[in-house]
């Protein structure tokens, strides 16, 4: 092999490296904080029960509302993205009719109380969609009260599974059980936590990429994230893209603030399949809405190297 000819294979050998190592992957999560027309006046400040509005006010509300959420998912500009706390097939359809994402998916909400569902956008073809994880888990809905058992199923969450670079990746976008509710609340949510859990489980036991995304409404270390990322089993763990390995200001790792306290409790978790090339960080959001931010949450993004 003459000198010319070894240079030329090192170059091509170069290049075919960096086209397998240099595939991106852009995942994010957004709460579009009651993106629904039964309850899109909380957005503006009212009541929960409030029923002032007639329906042309709160169609117009909607679509003002989904334009913003519609740059806040555009500057984003991720692969695939997590949306929660958006409407039904109606309601989702105004926002989704503004963006260029090819390829979605609705979950099958059993929340009565809000309307909210959660939602993939996607750039990848699904392979296969679940619009409903299944399965039931018992709770105490009193911490001292045997008797108080009650049970829970997942009201709002999906998996979605997608081919990219030639892999399967499963995806599962959550909306956990809120803070409202107290002690009852927490157990409940950690009970979806287990639900959740037991299903991914065989997927990452075999081998699989996972990927789980959401409003989780647990900050890093609580009782529901330690479940759902299988600390307190014996099975493998998800990784915490929260965890400050990889974050370079840990201080902007959070994605809600209340009462001014700042707090993370919108999630992405991987599989440690997916560990390698982990960038995680926090987008802020910029439009305004009547002087308000586009949404109460920002949106949590991890880039993936595969």
């Amino acid at each position: 092999m003459t000198r010319m000819t070894l240079m030329l294979s090192c170059l091509l050998l170069l290049l075919v490296s960096d086209s397998v190592t240099g595939a991106t992957l852009r995942i994010a999560t957004l709460n579009c904080e009651f993106l629904n027309s039964r309850r899109i006046h909380m957005r503006y400040g009212l009541e929960f029960d409030f029923d002032g509005w007639d329906e042309a006010t709160r169609a117009a509300r909607l679509a003002e509302s989904s334009a913003a959420i519609a740059q806040e998912v555009r500057a984003i500009n991720a692969d695939l993205i997590v949306l929660t706390e958006v409407g039904k097939r109606a309601d989702f359809d105004v926002l989704l009719n503004l963006l260029d994402y090819p390829h979605h998916a609705l979950c099958r909400s059993l929340d009565r109380e809000t309307g909210q569902y959660v939602a993939v956008l996607s750039r990848l073809v699904f392979t296969d969609v679940l619009p409903q994880v299944p399965g039931y888990e018992f709770y105490d809905a009193e911490e001292d009260d045997a008797d108080s058992e009650m049970e829970t199923g997942i009201s709002k969450g999906l998996r979605v599974t997608f081919q990219f670079e030639g892999q399967t990746v499963h995806l599962y976008g959550l909306h956990l059980k809120s803070e409202r509710g107290f002690s009852e609340a927490d157990g409940q949510r950690v009970a979806q936590a287990s639900i959740v859990r037991r299903h991914y489980l065989p997927l990452l036991q075999a081998g699989e990429h996972v990927i789980v995304a959401g409003d989780l409404n647990d900050k890093r270390g609580d009782p529901a994230l330690r479940r759902i990322r299988g600390r307190d089993d014996i099975g493998p763990d998800l990784i915490q893209t929260g965890s400050p390995d990889y974050w370079d200001d840990e201080s902007q790792r959070w994605t809600y603030q209340y009462r001014g306290v700042r707090q993370q409790i919108d999630h992405i978790l991987l599989s440690r399949s997916l560990r390698k090339g982990i960038k995680a960080s926090a987008h802020q959001p910029a439009v305004q809405v009547n002087g308000r931010p586009a949404t109460d949450h920002r949106g949590l993004i991890v880039e993936i190297e595969i």
